[in-house]
């Protein structure tokens, strides 16, 4: 073969062979790089679609979550708003800043109703553009009075009799009825009967007073198997009736339906508590009061009432204290107790009130278990709201963490 040939020949082959090593890898010459088949565009793209996906749920835990609170910001306002009147106003919730949405009538004071809500525990913001007023009826002297509106229930079940100005505040009335809600979670009421109610033309509209008297009877229902609320609008009465069985019993139903009379009492209604307690012992002397006090504060002085961490359940060293303080309480039997619990400022203001009600109860409890009455006791928590050392250091927040007795009157 001539030399030309040759030269030919191997150019040939140079030109055949210089596309495949233009696209080869970085391997070696003859070796076959491991990437060749699944370029790294691939695996870009796998791990991008892995972090969307995860990205995807994350942002669905999120938007679950912040829905949650913003659900209950909206339900803890619209209660707020109702007790206050302001019955055609909405609240919506962005995080936790409100928007106040619909109508109020002229004279109500919606500064007022702004700095309530404002005030509800989670709210950081409250906007009120969204809420406008309107001209308020005109009011027409008349002598049309309407019969007393009288809520009564027993179990279940609930009738209203009465008379209101419009079938619409009857409708109105049947529907707050039927949203109040069981300590449970369901219907407190299965039955609601407001058959008994009539129309009477002329009578002063009932905006100012009927949503506060429902909330009144969902907050008294609560504890009370069978009772009652009357409300007289032409004399400016609200009438509250049932029985309770405890002195422990009777402080918790006032205690809870304290924010609702306030609210009828500032519309001008004069509110009269019918619930009765148990019967009363003869009252104690001061004397005998007073000494018991004192007793009590000498034997829990530098002491208190050890319960497991973060709970209600007494340690033996809480309850050998107790079993102390029973001595005192046996040789002065006749004067009542209240037992307050208190908490640092640790924890959410909701969580230490919840749990400081819960140790008063678990003493009281304890007393009971060794044969003491419970008609004597009354628990009452405090939360942080009445510490009496300094909460930024643990020797303060041991001191807050506290049990107190009360040797009372009556």
């Amino acid at each position: 073969m001539s030399m030309s040939r040759k030269n030919k020949t191997s150019k040939r082959l140079q030109s055949i062979n210089r596309p495949q090593q233009s696209h080869s890898s970085s391997a070696p010459p003859g070796k076959r790089s491991p990437f060749d088949d699944e370029p790294a565009s691939s695996w870009a793209a796998f791990i991008a679609g892995t972090i969307l996906v995860f990205l995807v749920f994350a942002a669905v835990a999120v938007f679950m979550g912040t829905r949650s609170v913003e659900s209950d910001l909206e339900a803890r306002a619209v209660r707020t708003l109702q007790n206050a009147g302001f019955i055609a106003v909405t609240a919506d919730a962005d995080g936790f800043n409100l928007a106040l949405k619909g109508e109020y009538q002229e004279g109500q004071d919606i500064a007022s109703a702004e700095q309530a809500v404002a005030d509800l525990v989670g709210v950081a913001a409250v906007d009120t553009s969204g809420v406008w007023e309107v001209a308020a009826p005109v009011a027409v002297e008349t002598d049309v009075q309407g019969a007393p509106v009288l809520f009564a229930w027993e179990g279940d079940t609930i009738t209203v009799t009465g008379e209101l100005s419009s079938e619409d505040q009857i409708a109105y009335l049947d529907d707050g009825l039927r949203a109040i809600e069981s300590d449970e979670g369901g219907a407190r009421f299965e039955t609601v009967d407001v058959s008994g109610v009539d129309t009477v033309e002329g009578i002063p509209s009932e905006d100012d007073w009927i949503g506060k008297a429902v909330a009144l009877v969902g907050s008294l229902a609560g504890d009370l198997p069978t009772g009652s609320v009357m409300v007289n609008p032409a004399a400016d009465v609200v009438t509250t009736s049932g029985k309770v069985d405890s002195r422990q019993a009777k402080h918790d139903i006032s205690d809870g339906a304290a924010e609702f009379v306030a609210a009828l009492e500032a519309s001008g209604f004069a509110v009269t508590d019918g619930i009765l307690g148990p019967p009363k012992p003869p009252p104690p002397t001061r004397q005998e009061v007073e000494q018991l006090d004192q007793t009590l504060a000498e034997l829990i002085e530098g002491k208190v009432v050890e319960f497991e961490f973060g709970s209600d359940e007494l340690t033996d060293e809480g309850k050998a204290l107790l079993d102390e303080l029973l001595v005192a309480l046996r040789e002065i039997p006749n004067v009542p107790v209240e037992v307050d619990g208190h908490a640092d400022a640790k924890g959410t203001p909701e969580r230490n009130m919840l749990l400081s009600q819960q140790r008063a109860q678990a003493v009281v409890d304890y007393f009971v278990s060794q044969g003491e009455d419970p008609n004597r006791f009354i628990a009452i928590g405090y939360g942080d709201t009445r510490p009496i050392a300094d909460n930024s250091t643990e020797e303060g927040r041991q001191k807050n963490r506290r049990i107190e007795f009360i040797a009372l009157e009556g």
